[in-house]
């Protein structure tokens, strides 16, 4: 029943704040009902409230112990007492408004949602419905006076009123355990590609060193060029993905300078000319507008950037093509960079995951899918914006747009 998708790590200190926020809300609430009713602690009408009071205190106290003493055994606890707090959520909703209040039936939608950190899939989708079963339960028994339904909101009460908010309350724990599912889904990507790109970098810094080693001997066996110019190639080739998986897994905080964007794109457009090999039926093509537009960035991730999308559009195109570099003015306060290229295109559905690491839509082909993440990195983390349009089989637009900057 445990999520074992996520960082046991970053779970533990989910639970810390989850279990702190629970103590306040549960303090809260009974000072609140306190205040809405005058009953005696010792009455028949409070014993329901100080038995589940009593039970959520013993959960609290065993919390500590269990933090301190079988910390390993933390989420499991936390996972278990989601569907007690369930029951205590329940009476106090009874008791503040029972069915007509929906304000405080959202802390039902703060338990659902809480459950996608610390349960698995299955244990979800049967804690979504034990919240909707226990919810229902009690509707039933106030609509048809098993129980007293304490109405500290004056709703009028009818029929048609207790359908309607039952089913509006239901919908919403319903749709919150669909977008729970979908969070929790993608907070477990997120923790793949955090693993992945830990991994790589370790990966990347021990292959540099024997990667080294072999450039080194390189120049002092003896061996046919043609033999040379290929291994050459090739640790070329290996030395760019290393480059490329640092790149992506380093952090950096820009360093910001006043640059001609003009100079950026076609610097970035000569590195790529001259790294990859000549192909004859390949044309470059530049259009940059005559005004001269300036953006306050780092000069090297932006180069870093075009350079990877050039490189993409050129690796897009068999055989002939054409790739098309525009630099513009778009609007008042933005530049834009159109890179355009002739090659296979690719469908809508791959939109959304083309800047992800490690995608790649030239399987068995050229590159290893980190060019354009890279580039999405570099060009958010200097303030702008990327975007793509194509189609398949008659190429694709990738589209840069970066905050203007007054002439140094």
């Amino acid at each position: 029943m445990i999520n074992r998708d996520l960082n046991q790590d970053l779970q533990g200190t989910l639970v810390d704040y989850f279990f702190k926020a629970k103590i306040i809300l549960g303090l809260t609430c009974l000072s609140l009902l306190l205040f809405f009713h005058y009953f005696r602690f010792l009455g028949v009408e409070a014993q329901p409230i100080i038995f589940t009071f009593v039970i959520e205190l013993a959960i609290w106290a065993s919390y500590f112990l269990i933090r301190t003493r079988r910390p390993e055994s933390i989420l499991f606890h936390n996972a278990a007492s989601l569907w007690i707090d369930v029951i205590a959520v329940t009476i106090a909703l009874h008791y503040f408004g029972g069915i007509y209040s929906m304000i405080w039936a959202a802390a039902y939608l703060l338990l659902v949602v809480c459950s996608g950190l610390f349960l698995s899939k299955r244990g979800r989708v049967l804690f979504a419905a034990y919240v909707i079963l226990t919810f229902t339960l009690l509707c039933h028994l106030e609509h048809h006076g098993v129980i007293l339904r304490h109405n500290i909101f004056r709703v009028p009460p009818s029929t048609g009123k207790d359908i309607f908010f039952w089913s509006s309350t239901s919908l919403l724990i319903f749709a919150t355990a669909v977008l729970t599912n979908k969070l929790a889904e993608v907070l477990s990507r997120l923790e793949q590609f955090a693993n992945l790109g830990r991994l790589s970098t370790e990966l990347a810094h021990e292959i540099r060193t024997p990667l080294q080693v072999i450039e080194g001997l390189l120049h002092r066996v003896e061996a046919p060029e043609g033999t040379k110019k290929e291994i050459r190639v090739q640790t070329e080739r290996i030395a760019r993905f290393v480059k490329e998986i640092l790149a992506l897994g380093k952090e950096e905080k820009p360093r910001i300078a006043s640059l001609r964007i003009q100079d950026i794109v076609d610097h970035s457009v000569n590195l790529i000319l001259k790294a990859v090999p000549a192909r004859p039926g390949i044309s470059v093509e530049r259009d940059f507008c005559d005004e001269e537009l300036w953006v306050e960035a780092d000069a090297d991730h932006l180069i870093k950037a075009f350079s990877n999308l050039v490189r993409n559009g050129l690796d897009s195109m068999d055989g002939s093509g054409t790739l098309s570099v525009s630099v513009f003015r778009y609007g008042f306060e933005w530049l834009q960079v159109d890179i355009r290229d002739t090659g296979t295109g690719m469908e809508k559905g791959e939109f959304d995951r083309i800047f992800e690491p490690f995608y790649t839509t030239k399987a068995g082909r050229r590159g290893v899918g980190l060019g354009l993440a890279i580039a999405k990195k570099f060009i958010e983390a200097n303030g702008g914006r990327i975007g793509v349009d194509s189609v398949p089989g008659q190429g694709s637009l990738f589209t840069v747009k970066l905050p203007l900057a007054s002439p140094p």
